[in-house]
């Protein structure tokens, strides 16, 4: 099992890879879980989350106190909350395979570039 600590060094050094993240910041952290904010813009941020016990893992982009964007494994599967209805879950073939938060990221340039927030 991945201890949180070597969890959290690898978020802050994934983030690092991306010049449109500003700042990384641990925001809690237990024996088994951690989130961290990596903001975008004042008002855009992205919220990682993961339960290294329960296998969980929650990528969310979120806009003036909105989800924008977010893919989750509740420990079993993952879905995703598509651009078009972030409330909602998507469990098709692309939205239940599983992605790495680099992937994430990625995704995530496209998406704020589409929107224009970056």
């Amino acid at each position: 099992m991945t201890d949180i600590d070597d969890v959290e060094k690898q978020v802050y050094e994934i983030a690092s890879k991306f010049v449109f993240i500003e700042k990384a910041e641990t925001l809690l952290k237990t024996p088994h879980t951690i989130k961290i904010k990596l903001s975008v813009t004042p008002t855009c941020f992205i919220q990682i989350y993961q339960n290294i016990q329960k296998n969980i893992k929650n990528y969310v982009v979120v806009s003036g106190n909105q989800r924008l964007f977010g893919r989750d494994c509740d420990g079993r599967m993952w879905h995703m909350h598509p651009i078009e209805a972030p409330d909602s879950h998507d469990s098709s073939e692309n939205g239940a395979r599983e992605v790495s938060l680099e992937d994430f990221l990625y995704e995530v340039s496209e998406k704020l570039v589409f929107l224009g927030i970056l």
